[in-house]
């Protein structure tokens, strides 16, 4: 394994996008790909436009970096409150919405065939999605440092815990949380056809 980098962390940036929007998008490809596949220029291009908005779930503000000392981002989340879950959804559709309506009709259809994979974040939860390492830094305890990250970013803001899914397919990265305190809240599995996996909603107290 090699040795890591220091990182700073810090919020994502509009100039970041080149770097974050595709590690985005490789963090849940399956799931965006089902999500998003309808829109001219494919998810990416949704994933950028609502990166550069700021305001949405993919939005650059909602995004916590790792970056090393060179300016190179080597992690990316998805960090926001549980009780921000509904506007910020809003903002990505309205995201969608700027494709025009036809590409806004594809995203609210597809998006509605795999809404119930998934439950609403808790109010008092910092949700975390699409947590993602560059390749070449992958096995160099990145992802633990972002979790921490997050556990920290939760207790200054009064959260009482972390929450996020995580694929039922992805052991390894169920093995991480795991290793780092989560517990499993149960699952829910695809039976309307869209091919995806089940996903795991997982847990943990802020300080355990």
């Amino acid at each position: 394994m090699n040795t890591p980098l220091p990182v700073e962390f810090r919020t994502a940036r509009p100039t970041d996008a080149d770097q974050v929007v595709p590690l985005m998008w490789e963090s849940s490809r399956s799931l965006l790909d089902s999500t998003m596949g309808g829109v001219p220029g494919g998810p990416a291009a949704l994933l950028r436009r609502d990166f550069l908005r700021g305001r949405g779930i993919f939005g650059h503000a909602q995004q916590i970096l790792a970056v090393a000392p060179h300016g190179e981002v080597l992690a990316t989340m998805t960090l926001y409150r549980g009780r921000r879950y509904q506007a910020l959804s809003l903002q990505t559709l309205l995201s969608a919405a700027r494709f025009g309506p036809r590409c806004l009709l594809s995203v609210l259809r597809r998006s509605a065939a795999v809404s119930r994979l998934f439950a609403p974040p808790s109010p008092n939860a910092l949700f975390m999605a699409n947590l993602a390492v560059r390749p070449a830094h992958r096995s160099q305890g990145y992802g633990s440092l972002m979790v921490q990250q997050a556990e920290r970013m939760a207790r200054t803001a009064g959260l009482t815990h972390l929450e996020g899914d995580v694929s039922c397919s992805n052991t390894r990265a169920w093995a991480l949380y795991q290793r780092l305190g989560f517990v499993s809240q149960g699952e829910r599995h695809d039976r309307r056809g869209t091919g995806l996996d089940g996903f795991r909603r997982m847990h943990r107290a802020v300080g355990e």
